[in-house]
């Protein structure tokens, strides 16, 4: 096909994007806050001002939903807010925009050096690095199979064995390739060793894939944790990572992700609902507050979360306990007396960012009406 031009019609006018917006920050944002910046850099091309109103009733929803998407872009520094001296908002700046930096890449460890540890973590579905006590839960690491060889002879009497050979298809189809000697003595190793049916070892494989990550030691460290976990059928696997599924789906929701979840941020997710065992709808108010906190990062609402199992919270009323004690703690102390220190609430301790934490959705509306009104 020959190569086409693109060209518009005369008079028409254009409004300039960065290219690093589209190449690093579009592709992994939600398609509606990515309506909403491409109109605030319009709005910089038009050079007036405008009322949150206005722009809600451009888009038809709500006040609500702009300010998300605003805090969303301030939160990458992709957007930046800016003060008088009084501390009034007074602007939007676009941010000049550079390629970030490489994401964390995840840890290439092989499943073996699991062998290596009391037992496999319970940690799903991305086993972590740290190294965890022993428990009831798990057997020895002396019970765990320990990969055999193969004979030339033996690897290819396997290859002719029917269900391995749908589990190669199986491989093939989801991860592009034809299996590598290493990849296949993977695959033999959980289905001869670790006694997968041939179910769940095809079931493993397109899980893997569904995260993108189709590496054999990944699926080996999975299927290592599904081994101490008596995890037997695809049945069972089903159950236990769709729990998952609708976690990482409602965080992702949430803070407005549009992208697969990174390492890092499974292993935070992980920790919450492992290790702190909480509900989905804790985790999702944290993860509520600090949107509403212009403040939506990982390792920020982890420190909501760390403070909350600090407290012992295990529900949404002890959430509204910790929340009652702290009105009554602001109201009855008032100022500090006789040089005394206002102590606060441990859920509060996390650091902050320089920019005023009023909830966007007031503030923001407020002023930036304001702003619009004054032009």
């Amino acid at each position: 096909m020959k190569s086409i031009s693109i060209s518009s019609e005369h008079g028409e006018t254009f409004t300039a994007v960065s290219n690093f917006f589209i190449d690093y920050h579009m592709t992994q944002a939600n398609g509606e806050f990515v309506k909403i910046y491409l109109y605030m850099v319009r709005l910089l091309e038009a050079g007036r001002s405008i009322s949150i109103q206005e722009i809600a009733d451009h888009f038809q929803c709500t006040q609500k939903d702009i300010c998300r998407a605003i805090r969303y872009w301030v939160d990458r520094n992709v957007l930046r807010l800016e003060y008088n001296q009084k501390n009034e908002l007074i602007g939007i700046t676009v941010m000049n925009l550079k390629q970030p930096e490489p994401p964390e890449e995840p840890e290439a460890n092989s499943g073996l050096d699991l062998l290596h540890q009391t037992h496999p973590q319970k940690v799903y579905p991305l086993p972590q690095a740290d190294e965890v006590t022993a428990s009831e839960d798990y057997p020895a690491a002396s019970e765990i199979p320990i990969k055999q060889t193969y004979s030339t002879a033996q690897l290819q009497t396997l290859k002719q064995d029917k269900e391995m050979e749908n589990i190669l298809y199986q491989f093939e189809m989801y991860c592009g390739h034809t299996p590598t000697p290493s990849e296949y003595r993977t695959l033999l190793y959980i289905y001869e060793q670790l006694h997968f049916p041939s179910e769940l070892l095809e079931y493993l494989i397109e899980y893997c894939a569904s995260l993108e990550h189709t590496s054999h030691r990944y699926m080996e460290k999975v299927a290592l944790d599904w081994y101490t976990r008596e995890i037997h059928s695809a049945e069972q696997a089903k159950q236990e990572t769709a729990s998952y599924r609708a976690l990482n789906t409602a965080i992702s929701k949430e803070l407005g992700l549009s992208r697969v979840l990174t390492p890092t941020e499974l292993r935070y997710i992980n920790t919450w609902k492992n290790d702190y065992a909480f509900q989905q709808d804790v985790i999702i108010e944290a993860c509520q507050r600090a949107s509403a906190d212009n403040k939506i990062s990982f390792r920020y609402i982890n420190g909501i979360l760390t403070n909350w199992h600090e407290c012992h919270v295990k529900n949404l009323e002890d959430i509204e306990t910790l929340d009652r004690q702290h009105q009554l703690q602001k109201k009855s102390s008032g100022k500090p007396q006789n040089g005394q220190k206002v102590q606060s609430l441990p859920f509060n301790r996390f650091s902050q960012r320089d920019y005023n934490d009023k909830e966007l959705e007031n503030f923001f509306i407020k002023e930036v009406q304001k702003m619009s009104e004054q032009s």
